[in-house]
């Protein structure tokens, strides 16, 4: 049995896309499809059960906080079904290629050291660069991957969460799973994450519009973020060990570890790291005062 986890936040538009591509990609009549409406602020969780109204394969569960790496631990850790041979993890705002989870379900059958199945982008400017990536380093995308059941049961097992607020999921799970989930600076367990070259994901890009300009500036501060976020806690985790991983990504911006960060010099990024960096130094002295 395959269970299916989307990601729900503010995707009322897109979400019965998501749905509907899942049945073309692959959905069985005994499997499960899990949507986590996580802290939205439209009727994403309306859309969400009218779907699952329709279909008994589909369980809604509404999340009060908007922050996708909650979600996913409680997914992983309370929501999961531990029958599932295989989970499946897609963004809400995400169409999955015909035959995906179906191609995601072969590759961890094929490959029983694997921990993880990781599909393809097809859409997008960078699609073929960010493709490449994933193959040459044995990446997860976050958009769609899999996780097979026994890997599942290890995270509950060592009782790993990934730390709440942290930004890119997908490139920590990456690290973890390549570690074989130790953390430390061992990462060339590669055989733990397959490349499902046949499973693909297609996505909206943006428009040259004032609500997508919007959207792409959040983009590049999410992106700062993360850029800060895996300089200081991939260094604590390589150091330390999988045991070190902090329960909230708050926990890791003390002025120390602050204090030696620089926004990168080019044009894209910037503003946007001097944006992070500034709120990321404030937040740490204000932890301090309020001691």
């Amino acid at each position: 049995m395959l269970s299916t986890c989307i990601f729900a936040r503010n995707e009322e538009r897109l979400l019965p896309q998501c749905v509907g591509s899942l049945v073309r990609a692959g959905l069985g009549e005994t499997d499960e499809v899990h949507i986590l409406v996580n802290g939205s602020a439209d009727n994403t969780g309306l859309t969400a059960r009218t779907l699952g109204a329709a279909d008994p394969r589909i369980r809604v569960h509404d999340l009060p906080v908007g922050d996708k790496v909650n979600a996913w631990n409680e997914y992983v850790h309370r929501i999961a079904p531990a029958r599932a041979g295989a989970h499946v993890f897609i963004d809400g705002d995400i169409a999955a290629s015909p035959d995906a989870l179906t191609a995601l379900a072969k590759a961890l059958a094929a490959s029983p050291e694997s921990y993880a199945a990781a599909a393809l982008p097809a859409s997008g400017r960078s699609r073929r660069a960010w493709a490449r990536s994933l193959i040459a380093n044995h990446y997860l995308s976050g958009n769609l991957y899999a996780l097979s059941g026994d890997a599942l049961a290890l995270f509950r097992e060592k009782r790993i969460r990934l730390p709440f607020g942290a930004k890119g999921e997908d490139g920590l799970l990456s690290y973890l799973l390549l570690t074989d989930l130790k953390g430390g600076k061992d990462d060339s367990h590669k055989r733990r994450i397959v490349i499902a070259e046949d499973a693909t994901f297609e996505f909206e890009s943006l428009q040259a519009s004032l609500r997508d300009a919007g959207l792409y500036a959040r983009r590049l501060l999410r992106y700062s973020e993360r850029h800060f976020q895996k300089k200081i806690l991939y260094r604590i985790l390589k150091e330390e060990g999988v045991r070190a991983m902090p329960e909230a990504v708050s926990e890791i911006y003390t002025q120390d570890a602050c204090k030696g960060l620089r926004p990168r010099f080019d044009p894209v990024n910037f503003w946007f790291d001097l944006a992070i960096l500034r709120r990321l130094k404030t937040n740490a002295a204000r932890l301090i005062e309020a001691r």
